[in-house]
């Protein structure tokens, strides 16, 4: 086997954000595969991925900054003089602990190794031309442009900052836009069908990993520092899931008992199918649905490593069950497919993909899901409806709605479930989490029980 090609991180970052161009792939898969098709020292890998999210993070940002510089839309631009710049910029305006000469003779470095090292010199004169124009650029005014100024600065799409805006008014979108441009903390759940949490945080400090408890859920721990926690062995073990907060929450919600017939209407690649398994003690059953066999076998995969025996998979549209597949379940989890808005700081990607319109057709999706998963729960049943979103149409609109055209359904209190702070800020139809208020991913939970 030919060893594999030596790359520096910006060299990584150009391959890895070519692919998330050309190939439309997620930033995290782009990063995975040039990573695992190259090497690359663990401080490049870091660099190349800090790199990476930023340029998608800031790209609306970058591209203005670039187009004021040379006086050309980026859509002119050749692609790979368009990535090296975005590296740059990103850099020289974002990374202050990097020396403003080293980043231009880096990025001027990149252009030079590539099919495109004629323009080398255009590069070079872009970059210097930014760090003399930077504190005379254009920024709209953020009083009489509040619109422009926050799409802008914090780069996000005009159509969601105004539709934040319009809903939450200028204070409260700036907080939420500025969280979602933060580095998440990395979560994971204690898989305590092996091990407790205290046994896990001494076992990640022997791994030299610092970790703490969630205060969020008591299975869950905080890993400080980041890095591919799947290379480590207590989770290759088995004793951990990398899972976070909000997620772990929507479970604990459910609250299914050892023995419970369970339903998880939406699983891969089974984060919560394994954690319902790991609530109910590894006794009962679980049916975890998908529309497709390769992410099923992410459901399967998991649930060997996590020791998890009651989850049964199968290929199915959650729309189209009947009693007559499975019968009846005592407990049903639909963590429906959605806009992704509220894990923008996790998926930064997810907010160029998105159109407002996609909003409306996902709850039209949601309203069917919904509908079906119903007829097979038991009167006396539970069901929790949860999305990684905050849009009112996908998530309080959706409840309300059915409640209003189902008597035989109600909606079921949040606080017993709930951290200590977190009890008054449910709503009459569950609870809006966000990254800005309560630190964790934007999501919305609720809970229905069938009374009949």
């Amino acid at each position: 086997m030919a060893a594999k090609k030596t790359l520096n991180a910006r060299e990584a970052s150009l391959l890895a954000l070519t692919k998330i161009e050309e190939e439309k792939a997620f930033a995290n898969l782009a990063l995975a595969d040039v990573f695992a098709a190259h090497a690359l020292d663990e401080r490049d890998k870091r660099l190349a991925a800090e790199i990476t999210y930023g340029v998608v993070t800031y790209r609306l940002t970058l591209d203005w900054l670039i187009n004021q510089i040379t006086g050309r839309p980026v859509t002119k631009l050749d692609r790979p003089v368009l990535h090296a710049l975005r590296i740059g910029f990103y850099q020289l305006l974002y990374l202050e602990r990097l020396p403003a000469p080293a980043v231009v003779h880096s990025t001027v470095e990149l252009i030079k190794k590539g099919k495109k090292r004629a323009l080398a010199p255009f590069v070079n004169g872009v970059l210097r031309g930014f760090l003399r124009k930077k504190s005379s650029l254009p920024w709209p005014d953020p009083q009489l442009d509040p619109l422009a100024y926050l799409t802008l600065r914090y780069a996000h799409p005009e159509w969601l900052v105004k539709r934040w805006l319009e809903r939450f008014g200028r204070e409260e979108t700036e907080k939420l836009l500025a969280a979602n441009n933060q580095v998440p903390p990395l979560a994971a759940r204690v898989n305590t069908l092996r091990i407790n949490r205290d046994a896990l945080l001494q076992r990640l400090a022997a791994e030299n990993i610092r970790a703490f408890a969630s205060e969020v859920v008591a299975d869950g721990v905080i890993i400080q520092g980041g890095g591919n926690l799947t290379a480590v062995a207590a989770y290759r073990e088995g004793l951990m899931q990398i899972q976070g907060q909000s997620a772990m929450l929507t479970s604990h919600i459910l609250q299914p008992t050892a023995g419970a017939k369970v339903l998880d209407g939406c699983s891969a690649p089974g984060g919560k199918a394994t954690h319902l398994a790991q609530l109910m003690e590894n006794s009962g059953e679980i049916i975890a649905l998908d529309l497709y066999e390769h992410r099923l076998a992410l459901v399967e995969a998991n649930a060997r490593r996590l020791g998890v025996k009651i989850i049964q998979t199968a290929c199915l549209d959650v729309r189209e069950i009947k009693p007559a597949h499975f019968g009846l379940f005592d407990h049903i989890l639909l963590d429906v497919p959605c806009s992704g808005l509220g894990v923008i700081r996790r998926k930064p990607d997810i907010k160029w993909r998105r159109q407002e319109e996609d909003i409306i057709s996902l709850a039209v999706l949601q309203r069917e899901i919904l509908a079906a998963a119903v007829r097979v729960l038991k009167p006396g049943g539970t069901l929790v409806y949860s999305t990684c979103t905050n849009e009112p149409e996908e998530t309080e609109e959706i409840i309300r709605d059915f409640l209003s055209h189902h008597s035989d359904f109600t909606a079921a209190e949040l606080t017993p479930y709930l951290p200590v702070g977190w009890q008054e800020q449910t709503g009459a139809y569950g609870i809006q989490l966000y990254p800005h208020l309560q630190q964790v991913d934007g999501f919305f939970i609720a809970k229905l029980q069938k009374i009949s």
